[in-house]
């Protein structure tokens, strides 16, 4: 999962970098063109009897909007907010900008950057809204996505296409997405509190370094849609907070049931795993020996080479053992005397006994002495019970 982390982080990397040299070119184009220039506006541009920004143009290029603030100050609810209607956004930056009771309809932000907005007020709606206007096979202003950086957002985003979009540090509270197009985003280190995802498209969606509380994802038409390139991971809780490590559990378990309806049974059998790792942290003593028994033997029936390691290591122990306590090969006592070293011959001895009684093959020619032979009853029983889980844990895995 690092590795799969870091290489995110460098596309999201690049996607942002793609956004800026874009932002240049095209910049240069129309100037020499079209004589459009990129223009400032900031606080001073407000009217005197207002704190807020009035949106009064159809269409803004190339326009910084810093420490603004968009919308109302009251509303009692969504009907009281300022509705603003298909306005297109292209490469715009929203810097420090504030959004208060706004609800924004059908408009698009192209290529536009987010830098640590915030909400003003009860909160704020996005609908029907894109952040992305791809036309396939040209390359043009409508050709790149929308970046957030360091935002903390309290918004509802009802039938948004945020296809592409990177999310960075962004702060996530009381949101709402529904019916939302989340298809090969990627959110990098950002935090969704008290937030939910309802029947939302989720393929080739990329999660990295999460933090989650009371975060809920929701599949209430059976729409909600992953594929094998949608990636959550791993996510950062505190594994002494029994609250943290409950919506961790929570969130991986419904990643998990995601992919088992959408048929995604490798990365099924990932995200159950994770869960069952996060579940650890819930558990009482005595239930802890139990899964730390699971974990160990074959990972929770998820991980076969568990079972291959650990039946390495049971062998090599048990080897070990009879070189102290001795065993009997053709009326010759082989064992371990202190300060002698021993012979390459009796190291294969000891530990080919040890495989043989681990594979119940027991060919006869060597046998047990003293603390041996309760060694060796010991390593026939795990013998037994590690070859089942490991054939189990293998079929199951090559059967999905």
């Amino acid at each position: 999962m690092k590795k799969i982390e870091l290489n995110l982080r460098s596309d999201a990397n690049k996607r942002i970098q793609d956004n800026a040299d874009f932002y240049e070119n095209h910049l240069k184009t129309m100037t020499d063109e079209l004589n459009i220039s990129e223009i400032t506006i900031d606080s001073e541009s407000l009217k005197d009897d207002s704190e807020f920004l009035e949106l009064t143009d159809k269409e803004y290029k190339f326009t910084k909007f810093k420490e603004v603030s968009f919308g109302k100050a009251e509303a009692t609810n969504d009907d009281d907010y300022l509705k603003i209607t298909d306005i297109c956004f292209y490469y715009c930056d929203f810097s420090l900008c504030g959004f208060s009771n706004i609800h924004f309809d059908s408009c698009k932000f192209i290529g536009c950057n987010f830098t640590e907005c915030y909400i003003l007020g009860l909160s704020s709606i996005f609908s029907d809204c894109s952040f992305i206007s791809r036309i396939p096979g040209q390359i043009n202003i409508d050709d790149a996505p929308s970046i957030f950086n360091s935002c903390e957002l309290t918004f509802r985003f009802i039938k948004c296409d945020f296809s592409q979009v990177v999310f960075v540090k962004t702060n996530f509270y009381f949101c709402n997405f529904q019916n939302v197009n989340f298809f090969d985003s990627i959110l990098i280190d950002c935090s969704l509190d008290i937030s939910k995802m309802s029947d939302c498209d989720l393929r080739n969606t990329k999660i990295v370094s999460p933090k989650v509380i009371e975060f809920y994802i929701e599949d209430k038409q059976s729409i909600t849609k992953v594929n094998s390139h949608t990636f959550l991971g791993k996510i950062s809780y505190n594994k002494n907070e029994s609250r943290e490590v409950r919506f961790a559990y929570e969130v991986y378990g419904t990643f998990c049931e995601l992919f088992e309806k959408n048929r995604v049974m490798d990365l099924f059998g990932e995200y159950f795993y994770l869960t069952k790792k996060a579940e650890y942290y819930m558990l009482d003593k005595r239930s802890k020996i139990a899964s730390i028994f699971g974990l160990i033997t074959c990972g929770y029936g998820e991980k076969p080479v568990f079972s291959l390691i650990t039946s390495i290591f049971v062998i090599i122990l048990c080897g070990s053992l009879y070189m102290f306590f001795g065993v009997s090969l053709n009326n010759e006592t082989l064992i371990y005397k202190p300060g002698i070293l021993p012979s390459y011959n009796s190291i294969v001895i000891w530990y080919h006994f040890s495989l043989v009684t681990f594979t119940s093959t027991g060919y006869g020619n060597v046998t047990p002495l003293g603390g041996s032979l309760w060694v060796s009853a010991f390593e026939m029983i795990c013998g037994v019970i590690m070859i089942g889980i490991w054939v189990s844990t293998l079929v199951r895995k090559m059967a999905r």
